[in-house]
């Protein structure tokens, strides 16, 4: 969407530079967008110019704008209304002329309710808003975005791939909780699997097919009988997939949301996978 935005605008034949917030250490954010001058730091061996600077007459795209730690939002939205930035070591201001277009899958008014995202640069990027629905609310996009996640593929590997309709209509009733990229990473293992030019059902992940076809189990419907241990477990399990579910699969944020670490939330979704589906 931000690219189709930027492709369809005036700046369309300036770079367009797309930047995950999430995936850039916290101590190097500030050089990666402003950048930095010589010897600003250790390694430092020669200046280099930040995103904001590339981006200059074209447009930034940042991703996941809410995993901002609040002293970049400070630097950020100065950025924003005065259109200037200083590179790290530097003294002098530069001015750039870069459309900023941000997406989030986190919940940024009750970011702002809870201090952890500043109002006033909510405020400034919510400008123009556009609500993207997860992908299990849009399903006539799925065609469309295997066609062309294929076609991508066959760009890249000079292979003629095609999918089987079965295969096909498995992906149509998938719910997609990780929404298009889970959908770009199942396309491109299935491409590497697939024997004969053919994509089959066998080339899809394992266990896609029964998460598929069986809804997901309702949190107000309670739990199965059984002992208390295997109670709680299925408790917790349901715990678990409704936070995911309202997080829109983005595992970071509902392990947040439930106050476990990462790698303790991915441990519990292969742990409870099987009780999901009984």
């Amino acid at each position: 969407m931000a690219r189709s935005i930027h492709d369809q605008s005036a700046r369309a034949e300036a770079p367009f530079i797309p930047v995950n917030c999430s995936a850039i250490p916290e101590n190097l954010l500030e050089s990666e967008l402003f950048g930095h001058t010589k010897g600003a730091f250790t390694g430092a061996a020669q200046a280099r110019k930040g995103l904001f600077a590339q981006a200059d007459t074209g447009t930034l795209f940042l991703d996941e704008i809410g995993e901002l730690p609040l002293h970049m939002q400070t630097k950020m939205l100065h950025v924003i209304e005065d259109k200037e930035i200083r590179p790290v070591g530097g003294e002098q201001l530069r001015k750039v002329d870069t459309r900023i277009v941000v997406a989030t899958n986190r919940d940024l008014p009750a970011m702002v309710a809870a201090g952890t995202f500043r109002e006033d640069l909510f405020f400034r990027i919510s400008q123009f808003h556009i609500d993207l629905p997860p992908l299990r609310d849009r399903v006539e996009d799925i065609p469309l975005l295997i066609r062309f996640f294929l076609q991508t593929l066959k760009s890249k590997g000079d292979s003629h791939i095609e999918l089987d309709p079965a295969a096909e209509e498995l992906l149509l009733e998938y719910r997609w909780p990780g929404n298009v990229r889970e959908l770009e990473n199942v396309l491109g293992r299935a491409f590497i699997m697939a024997d004969g030019g053919r994509i089959t059902i066998g080339d899809l992940p394992p266990g896609l097919s029964a998460r598929s076809n069986r809804p997901m189990r309702d949190p107000k419907a309670g739990v199965a009988g059984g002992s208390l241990r295997e109670q709680v477990r299925r408790a917790e399990a349901d715990i678990i997939f409704r936070v995911l579910k309202e997080c829109d699969g983005d595992r970071k944020a509902a392990a947040q949301q439930l106050e476990i670490g990462l790698s303790s939330l991915y441990r519990k979704l292969e742990e409870f996978e099987a009780l999901r589906m009984t």
